[in-house]
């Protein structure tokens, strides 16, 4: 599976937290600050025409792919990105 970070540019997404509650279960997690780690087969383009944010139908959200991380977070963060990137 590939590793994204979903980031909302509109303040309090409730939307595209539904979405990907809903599309993707434990595969997603929400950071505190609203962003999104996703966790799928595809590219980044492909996430975001799936959940119709390519649309507009979720706001402006930017996606990235990602694939090494570092850094201080809480044991939760770094369980979830054990489990679900490459």
């Amino acid at each position: 599976m590939a590793s994204f970070v979903l980031i909302p540019t509109d303040p309090d997404n409730a939307d595209l937290d539904e979405a990907l509650r809903a599309q993707f279960g434990n595969a997603a997690y929400r950071l505190p600050r609203g962003e999104w780690l996703v966790s799928y087969e595809g590219t980044s383009k492909q996430l975001t025409d799936m959940l119709g944010i390519s649309e507009g139908k979720l706001g402006t959200v930017v996606a990235l792919n990602f694939s090494g991380y570092w850094g201080r977070a809480s044991k939760d963060i770094w369980e979830w990105l054990k489990e679900n990137t490459r």
